[in-house]
């Protein structure tokens, strides 16, 4: 009985970890909550790479512009609490930020760095 209860324990144990290794560092997948105080921590023109290392993972592709000179990609990260984040890169930089808050209050980085509200989505 303990023997079988020792190895219940330890598949349990073991398939928790293999869960979290494989849910860690999906593309456009966070623990990162994106609220006001997020977006602050963004800068215009911040390198895509910056954004990648703050966030630990990469966005997913949601759309490009290829007739804008220089084309335009965006991505998405869906964070906690139900939140995202959408941007746009130009020539590996941010152009254009927008964050959905947990109660669906959005916020947009303005091209001096300012918070822009954009109310209720």
């Amino acid at each position: 009985m303990r023997k079988t209860m020792t190895i219940l324990a330890l598949l349990v144990m073991f398939s928790g970890m293999a869960t979290a290794a494989f849910s860690a560092g999906q593309p456009g997948t966070t623990d990162t909550v994106f609220n006001r105080r997020f977006i602050h921590k963004l800068k215009p023109m911040m390198p895509y790479d910056q954004l990648v290392k703050m966030l630990g993972t990469e966005g997913v592709k949601v759309g490009e512009d290829r007739k804008s000179t220089p084309p335009k990609t965006m991505y998405r990260w869906n964070g906690d609490r139900k939140s995202t984040l959408d941007v746009t890169i130009a020539a590996g930089k941010i152009v254009e930020a927008v964050v959905t808050a947990p109660k669906k209050h959005r916020f947009s980085l303005g091209k001096n760095g300012e918070l822009v509200e954009l109310g209720d989505k």
